[in-house]
């Protein structure tokens, strides 16, 4: 058995994909979309990061999200290149850079080199997950497409929640390099599984030209115009949601970890949730979920000075943002039918694009009107979104992947 994994391994003999059922497929992508997402987990040693290469915490801050802005430029086109190449070497290839990209950051002292090697990681990441997400929905029997793909989505979630409260432990307790150590090890042990038990698929060869045609129509442009609202609605709040606990709602340190990791594994079973409630009722999922973020925005507003709404509101926050992955990768896999690589890496870039712009937008709000102001941005681009896509729904009427 050792010596078919190790000649499996060096001489390229593929495991038979009718030797191994499509859940098994399933759970190893997801371990390897988990595994691809740890280097977003560094968010919480940007300290570390700023003592190991003697910089600034504004210049470690913007080394951190160099990650996020990569994906979403890359996201666009990065797709649809890798998209003809057989899978198993496109998920070995992809999966090898991040390796070997961690592992080069792990011994480097220069800024500019682990920059470097960040950037060129994350501009492949698109490719992986875009590719994951076409391949689960290749596999899954009929009826389970859209399970599956929520199932890569929690990897994605599970990836950067689980991810960083041990990057952050390790960074705070042993220093950066044990902490990107630790990613390193992780990006190893899942091309590791790739490797091994990942049979071969064919990839999709098409020209290029044809499904990039796709983004010049006006369903595309609108669609993709109301969702991106979306993210940057919740980013706006989230990302200033631990400054408002601590200012508005005095929750500190030890007790605010703990309320924002349960957040997390909240926002994991919204994923999850929104899967579901896409199935059942896709339509109206994508019009009463900004209605209802909305609503909850507008309460944390008028009760922001009491503690137990506070705290409920914020849970219920969690569920919905988890939710949006699924609206948002559901509504550009509806526009883009032809082609789920091109319509995966336009998600991606949404979603990564959206969170960059909110995150802008929440500091300027911050810095000149208050932090209460954050839900008053955030209610705004809900409300742009929900009038968007109730357009492109309701008067254009696109044709949705379940409707």
């Amino acid at each position: 058995m050792i010596c078919n994994i190790v000649f499996n391994i060096f001489f390229g003999v593929s495991v038979d994909i009718m030797k191994i059922d499509s859940k098994s497929l399933l759970y190893i992508l997801m371990m390897a979309t988990l595994g691809i997402n740890t280097p977003l987990s560094i968010v919480g040693i940007i300290s570390q990061i700023s003592t190991h290469f003697h910089t600034s915490i504004a210049i470690s801050g913007l080394y951190v999200s160099s990650f996020t802005f990569t994906i979403a430029v890359c996201g666009l086109f990065i797709p649809i290149l890798f998209s003809k190449f057989e899978r198993k070497i496109t998920f070995v290839s992809i999966l090898s850079v991040f390796a070997i990209s961690n592992l080069v950051i792990v011994f480097s002292n220069s800024l500019s080199v682990s920059l470097f090697f960040r950037v060129l990681s994350a501009a492949f990441y698109p490719a992986f997950i875009s590719i994951a997400l076409t391949v689960c929905e290749e596999i899954a029997p009929e009826g389970e497409k859209q399970d599956y793909i929520t199932k890569i989505l929690l990897g994605i979630s599970v990836g950067s929640i689980v991810g960083l409260p041990i990057t952050t432990a390790l960074g705070t307790v042993f220093g950066y390099q044990i902490a990107m150590l630790w990613i390193f090890a992780i990006n190893f042990l899942t091309l590791t599984l790739i490797l091994v038990f990942f049979p071969k698929i064919p990839g999709k060869s098409k020209r290029f030209d044809a499904p990039l045609s796709s983004l010049k129509s006006v369903e595309f442009v609108l669609a993709s115009l109301g969702i991106v609202m979306m993210p940057i609605g919740a980013s706006i709040v989230y990302n200033y949601m631990p400054y408002f606990l601590q200012t508005v709602s005095h929750i500190y340190t030890y007790n605010l970890s703990i309320l924002l990791f349960v957040y997390g594994i909240i926002s994991i079973c919204g994923t999850w949730i929104g899967g579901k409630l896409i199935l059942y009722k896709d339509k109206a999922t994508l019009l009463i979920f900004q209605l209802v973020c909305g609503l909850v925005f507008s309460l944390f507003y008028l009760f922001a000075q009491y503690l137990i709404p506070v705290l409920m509101l914020f849970m219920i926050f969690g569920v919905l943002d988890g939710m949006g992955y699924n609206l948002i990768q559901y509504v550009e896999a509806s526009v883009l039918p032809n082609s789920p690589e091109l319509a995966n890496g336009v998600f991606l870039s949404i979603l990564n694009g959206g969170i960059a712009m909110g995150t802008a937008i929440g500091g300027f709000l911050v810095t000149d009107f208050g932090v209460m102001s954050i839900f008053v941005g955030g209610f705004a681009f809900l409300m742009v979104a929900f009038l968007m896509l109730y357009y492109v729904i309701e008067i254009m009427k696109i044709n949705l992947k379940y409707g």
